[in-house]
């Protein structure tokens, strides 16, 4: 009983390995039949404490980043509504009370959405210090507080912003503190390199359930998800409708680090796709991350363009070739 042995490890050892109880995970992170043998696979290749991942996030979630406090309500009804049951904001965002409101209005019951919200742990070059172990306790509560719930689901440090491995250390050890104390289910991070993950690991802090990273075909990063994999710390895709062409033009990402060439020839791809599929390119994009094994966060307002989101895999499956075409752009 692959529950209770995570049950009694967690009572009888300092270090637990990683179990992943999620039946969806890509086939090389599936959870090994022989619990003592997991633990001393990922102990040897790893200084870090792994975690017993009990929270699986859904596949496909609403992402609410430049929604307003204003204008979210809204859209997240309408998604809860057509069916998605993971709903991501951050406290960077500014609309934790309008994802809150539109969560009690939806009526559905708490145990059926998935929340995840991030902790603003500070920008130097905003002129913003970093957050104390103390401030990250009261953030997580404040954002309690302005989603009207007592836990969320997952609770990520938002991004390093290029402080120092021991500012990073301290914020993450808060965020055990939260895990410990009920008021978040899992923790992780996001937008961290491997870099980042490895001052967590050498401080021998718990290894991130997830990491949430901008993925698209124009922005792989293999060298963080190859870092990831070996230790059990799960991709969440955000901005995967970046290649598309008028996609947020004025912001950085890792699509314009790639050059115009590059762009050029996905939307060739994307198109041909589309068109075999009779699918929309950014429901081409959603299914690329799908099959890569991520779980991704489509955002839009528009009432029409939820549902086609939420609907894409019911479009069946883009070929190897395709895919391949797709990551050689």
């Amino acid at each position: 009983d692959l529950k209770s042995a995570a049950k009694t490890t967690v009572k009888g050892a300092k270090a637990v390995p990683v179990i992943l109880l999620d039946p969806s995970q890509p086939a090389t992170l599936n959870a090994p039949k022989d619990f003592k043998s997991a633990a001393k696979t990922n102990l040897e290749r790893s200084k870090a404490v792994p975690v017993v991942r009990m929270v699986s996030v859904p596949q496909i979630g609403f992402g609410t980043y430049l929604i307003s406090q204003e204008d979210v309500v809204e859209p997240v009804c309408a998604a809860i509504q057509a069916g998605y049951r993971h709903v991501d904001t951050a406290e960077g965002y500014g609309n934790e009370v309008g994802v809150g409101k539109a969560i009690s209005k939806s009526e559905v019951p708490r145990d059926e959405l998935f929340v995840t919200t991030k902790l603003w742990p500070g920008n130097p070059a905003w002129g913003q210090p970093a957050k104390t172990y103390e401030e990250c306790l009261a953030a997580c509560e404040q954002s309690l507080k302005n989603l009207s719930l007592d836990y969320v689901d997952l609770y990520l440090i938002h991004a390093p912003f290029g402080f120092s491995a021991g500012l990073l250390q301290e914020q993450y050890r808060a965020l055990v503190n939260i895990k410990e104390r009920g008021l978040a289910r899992e923790i992780g991070v996001s937008n961290f390199s491997v870099k980042h993950l490895e001052a967590l690991e050498s401080a021998g802090l718990p290894t991130p359930a997830y990491n949430q990273l901008e993925l698209h075909p124009l922005c792989q990063q293999t060298e963080t998800l190859s870092w990831m994999e070996k230790r059990g710390c799960l991709p969440i895709a955000y901005s995967s409708l970046a290649p598309m062409s008028g996609w947020r033009a004025q912001q950085e990402s890792g699509k314009h680090r790639l050059g115009e060439q590059s762009e050029v020839e996905l939307a060739k791809t994307l198109k041909n796709v589309a068109t075999r599929l009779n699918a929309t390119e950014a429901q081409v994009l959603l299914l690329w991350g799908l099959q890569k094994g991520y779980r991704i966060l489509p955002k839009s307002t528009n009432k029409q363009r939820i549902e086609l989101n939420l609907q894409v895999q019911a479009l069946g499956a883009l070929t190897q070739q395709e895919m391949q075409n797709l990551e050689s752009c």
